[in-house]
């Protein structure tokens, strides 16, 4: 039985649980790149914000409503506080220390705090013309002892409770995306002269409850940041490209990531058993003389040719599934083949017989093992060609020789 030879390979236990474990480090490593590249890009655009917004003008502001003597007035108090948050902010690195989970809770908090910068900046340059007016009011009441102006946002905050709930919700939402609308909300209401104080407090009240409610129930931005990074991954490890419209969809992130990294498994194990072959065709002594890959929708085939007399090449075909192929092949200039070239490669096969033992005998040295396997008796009928002209364009390969893959590694 020495003409084409089908089977599938299959791995044992151990080799398996090896594959996943290197599989899981190499897509752990990609997911930390990927943290760590989006780390230094959120970086430099706080050192590029920080840079474009001084704070010299809002301490100036400060100086002279110190010297006006209003440092007990709302504005400036409020002024100070977030300058000093400002600040603060301005120091902030983002970490980029640590293993794909420790990344995406840093990535999480430095998306956080990015956000937090920008809002942070909105408010003061509100409180400073805020502030400014107050000033000028306490100077026209030391000048002409007139009545202050109250146009002042903070004016409109005519009770403590309001006030009260306006803070709140402003400190809930200073780090989120959407705290301009959900500010512009609150100040709607406050500013509002068809509420009364009752239904001013009793909306806020709401909205403040309803953020918290928001909150707890989709803050899912943490898992979001955990699978795309698994999913960039994927896509690296599989050279395919990153779908726009997957990131940013947990739903559609989760089916992709399943989905990807079973193909993973598939392209992980496939590889490793198409090393093992080539590993071991060498070890017997044959030379790889060319090497292709085939590509369908549903596989990938690697086809290996090896050089076997002056009429054959032995062709060695694996997808990553595991079905493998050996078949010896007629070599010729045009493709076509004589009927004396014909028993020639019929004769190979049963040459080569033998050797398919040995390889057979060796795989499971590599924790493999061939089953389902078909056999055709050696016949001019399964007698193929394969041109000299097609193997001298495919690539020219060898087995790999950095790590023998066996059994006992």
């Amino acid at each position: 039985m020495s003409g084409p030879k089908y089977g599938q390979i299959l791995l044992g236990k151990i080799r398996r649980m090896k594959l996943m474990k290197e599989l899981d480090t190499a897509l752990e490593k990609r997911e930390c790149n990927a943290l760590v590249n989006k780390q230094n890009a959120l970086q430099h655009k706080f050192d590029k914000f920080f840079e474009e917004h001084p704070t010299d003008k809002i301490i100036g502001v400060l100086n002279d409503a110190k010297k006006a003597g209003c440092e007990k007035m709302p504005q400036y108090q409020k002024l100070m506080k977030y300058l000093l948050r400002y600040e603060r902010l301005s120091s902030f690195t983002c970490n980029t220390e640590g293993d794909s989970k420790a990344l995406t809770s840093e990535r999480k908090n430095s998306v956080e705090r990015y956000f937090e910068m920008g809002n942070i900046w909105h408010i003061m340059s509100e409180e400073i013309s805020s502030l400014k007016k107050a000033v000028e009011n306490r100077r026209n009441i030391e000048k002409e002892s007139s009545a202050p102006d109250t146009t002042a946002f903070e004016a409109t905050l005519s009770s403590e409770k309001v006030d009260e709930l306006y803070e709140k919700i402003i400190e809930e939402t200073v780090s989120d995306k959407n705290f301009s609308e959900i500010k512009a909300f609150a100040e709607s209401v406050i500013s509002s002269v068809k509420y009364d104080e009752e239904t001013k407090e009793r909306i806020l009240k709401e909205r403040l409850n309803g953020i918290t409610l928001e909150r707890n129930s989709s803050d899912n931005t943490e898992e979001i940041e955990a699978l795309t990074a698994k999913y960039e991954a994927l896509c690296e490890y599989l050279s395919k490209d990153v779908n726009s419209a997957v990131t940013g969809n947990i739903h559609a992130l989760r089916d992709e990531v399943n989905a990807l990294y079973a193909e993973a498994e598939q392209k992980t194990m496939g590889e490793y058993i198409t090393d093992s072959v080539r590993d071991i065709m060498e070890r017997i002594g044959y030379d790889i003389i060319g090497s292709n890959t085939v590509s369908t929708p549903k596989h990938t085939t690697q086809k290996d040719y090896y050089e076997f007399s002056e009429t054959s090449v032995i062709n060695v075909s694996s997808n990553e599934e595991g079905a493998v192929l050996f078949e010896v092949l007629g070599k010729s200039e045009s493709g076509e083949i004589s009927p004396a070239e014909k028993r020639a490669v019929k004769d190979d096969m049963d040459k080569f017989c033998p050797d398919y033992d040995k390889v057979k005998a060796l795989l499971s040295e590599y924790d493999l093992s061939v089953t389902d396997e078909r056999t055709c008796e050696a016949d001019e009928r399964y007698v193929r060609a394969v041109s000299e002209e097609f193997l001298s364009k495919t690539e020219k390969r060898r087995a790999k020789k950095s790590r023998r893959m066996t059994y006992d590694e």
